[in-house]
This record gives structure tokens, C-alpha cells and sequence, in this order.
């Protein structure tokens, strides 16, 4: 019973309180966390995608972005996120959860200080996809839900006509076609007792779980020193134990490897020699090319030979290019056989691949 009489008492110091534009009133029904509830016409509501933006950044962005969007100098503002979408409803702080407001608060200014702030719309209900009018406590608001987000939203002092509707729907663009020019039935003006999402406040949070938090703590940082001191041992034996592998199999593989290094030397040498063998000798290339001239007056006047690549300066008085080329072509040696005319009279300059 005495636990009961605690519980009733602690739940009777806490109320929530809605501020509107001309009262603040403490709303019925005792409340776990408290909140002052900013009414929907001290605040501006906006819609913003931020699916672009890293989820890290994102509130960062958000930060950046109020400014722009109000013209306050002081701006209060709640965000729900969906996604990468962010509804933010924001309004002048200098106005809101004044000290003459506060002392409307139950258990007075101290009290009403620990309230979370949020505004008005997060505890009506959510809507279907489509045009909803929600009664407040003060006013109406037209809302526009899609894909389960409140896309567009505007208040009205008093209920909206066909020419605010039809103003409303203009905002929409394109998606706003088929909803005719009738205002829906407002939805209404009950207030749940909780937001459509809530986080503890981590002050509360932190008191209420402090012991288990510290010894957690204090076991989670035994565990990960004991976790480290033995994975150090144990790191620390393994490379003894592979410093010694490795040291024995060093000193087995030595002989081999000095026995491969030799072997590839060689086979570098022969490779080199067998590559001077096979080039043929310019003495003898000299022989085929004088033996394949046609004219018996041919004289060489310049010899270049290179990498397989030969340049011969032929003079000759009797000088027919077409004839000494098909007479260098017939010996297979010779490849990819040119002639040119070469500085000097009666002299050409023959150019040929030698063949491996």
C-alpha cells in the first residue's frame, strides 16, 4: 500500500502543460516524463530531404539549415526523422516556457525547466497518405501525409475554407490532383499522452541505471585488461616459437637457395651464348649479299648492320633497284627487302631484316 501511495504521489507532481498563443494549461492525467507542449501556432513546421546527406551528418545539416529557415532570434525546434526525411517543427524560444508560464506548471518553475519541449502535432495521431485536417486545441491544421511523412503541413486560426484548401493544394503541385475542393472532417483535438517517438532524457537515464553502469563499466575494463595481458603472452610465444621455426628452416633452405641462385646464373650464360651463336656473322652476311648482287660491277660504299637490322650503300654503273632487290629477296636469309636511291651517282641504298 505505501508503495502504491509513492507511486500515486510521484505520478501526481507530473503533468504535461500546452502552451498556446493566449493560455498555457496543464492538460489532465498524471505523466512518467513530463512535457511542455508547444500549440501548433506558436510553431512553423517544414519538411526537409536530407537522404543525400551521410547519416552521421545529418543532424550537423540540420543545425546549418535552422537558421536559414527561421526567423527568430532565438530558435526551440523538435525533429522526427523518417529515413532521410526530417519534419521539424521550430518557434521562438523567447516565447516559449516563459518564467510567468512556468509557475502555471504544478510544481512550479524548477518543474516545468526539467520538461522536454515539443510541439503540438506529435501527439495527435499519424495519418494515412493523403490530405487530413487535424483539430488543435487552438486552431486547425491541414496536413499532407506521404509515404507515412508529414510532407506539408499549415495552421489555421479557424477552420479553412474552399480558398485556403484550394491555396493548400496549389503547395502540393501535381499531387494534389483528385482531392476535389471540399475540406475533409477535421480529426480530434485529443492529445495522447506520449509523442510519436521518445527518448529518455539521458540525465534520467543515467540516474536510474548508475550502479549497474559503473559496474558494468568497471567488469567490461577487468575483462578487457585480463583479455589483453593474455593475448599478449600468448602473441609473444607464438613468435618465439616461429622465430625458432623459422631460424631451423632458414638454415635448411640455405644450400638450396645458393644452388637455385647458381643454376639461374648459368642458364643466364647459355642463354646469352646461345643468342651470340645463332647471330649470324657480318663476314658471312658480307658473302651473301655480294653473291645475291646482280651486277658484276657492284661496289659497297657503306655497311651498317644492327640488332638483325642492315643498311648497305651499293654503287654501281649498271644500276637496276628492282633487279638487285628480287636478287636479295631469293636468298632466305634476307627479309622485308627496300631500295632507295643514296646520295652520290649511280649509288642505292639497301635496306633488309636479317631472319633468325
Amino acid at each position: 500500500m505505501k508503495l502504491l501511495l509513492r507511486l500515486r504521489r510521484l505520478f501526481s507532481n507530473k503533468r504535461n502543460v500546452i502552451q498556446n498563443r493566449g493560455e498555457t494549461v496543464q492538460l489532465p492525467g498524471p505523466s512518467l516524463h513530463p512535457y511542455w507542449i508547444v500549440g501548433r501556432g506558436l510553431c512553423m513546421y517544414r519538411r526537409e530531404d536530407f537522404s543525400r546527406v551521410p547519416r552521421s551528418k545529418r543532424r550537423s545539416a540540420l543545425a546549418l539549415k535552422l537558421p536559414v529557415w527561421s526567423p527568430f532570434e532565438r530558435t526551440g525546434h523538435y525533429c522526427v526523422w523518417s529515413g532521410g526525411s526530417a519534419m521539424v517543427w521550430f518557434w521562438d524560444d523567447d516565447k516559449v516556457r516563459t518564467a510567468s508560464d512556468a509557475r502555471r506548471f504544478g510544481a512550479g518553475a524548477d518543474e516545468a525547466a526539467r520538461a522536454r519541449v515539443l510541439p503540438e502535432t506529435v501527439f495527435h495521431s499519424r495519418k494515412t497518405d493523403g490530405l487530413h485536417l487535424q483539430a488543435c486545441r487552438d486552431g486547425f491544421e491541414l496536413q499532407y501525409w506521404r509515404s507515412d511523412v508529414l510532407a506539408d503541413a499549415f495552421w489555421f486560426p479557424d477552420r479553412p475554407d474552399e480558398q485556403n484548401l484550394r491555396w493548400f493544394l496549389g503547395r502540393q503541385g501535381t499531387d494534389a490532383q483528385g482531392w476535389g475542393s471540399s475540406t475533409p472532417a477535421p480529426a480530434g483535438a485529443e492529445l495522447s499522452p506520449e509523442p510519436w517517438s521518445i527518448s529518455v532524457a539521458p540525465g534520467d537515464w543515467l540516474e536510474t541505471n548508475e550502479r549497474i553502469l559503473v559496474a558494468s563499466c568497471l567488469l567490461a575494463l577487468v575483462l578487457a585488461a585480463v583479455w589483453q595481458e593474455a593475448r599478449f603472452w600468448r602473441i609473444h610465444y607464438l613468435e618465439q616459437m616461429v622465430a625458432s621455426e623459422l631460424s631451423r628452416v632458414q638454415d635448411a633452405l640455405d644450400p638450396l637457395l645458393d644452388a637455385r641462385n647458381e643454376l639461374l646464373r648459368l642458364r643466364r650464360t647459355n642463354r646469352a651464348l646461345s643468342d651470340l651463336l645463332r647471330e649470324p656473322s657480318q663476314a658471312r652476311l658480307m658473302g651473301l649479299v655480294d653473291r645475291a648482287l646482280p651486277g658484276a660491277q657492284g661496289q659497297f660504299r657503306e655497311w651498317r648492320y644492327q640488332q638483325r637490322e642492315l643498311t648497305v650503300i651499293v654503287e654501281d654503273p649498271d644500276l637496276d633497284p628492282i633487279t638487285y632487290v628480287r636478287s636479295l629477296e631469293a636468298e632466305p636469309l634476307f627479309d622485308q627487302v627496300k631500295a632507295e636511291p643514296a646520295r652520290g651517282e649511280n649509288r642505292i641504298e639497301i635496306t633488309l631484316r636479317v631472319q633468325g
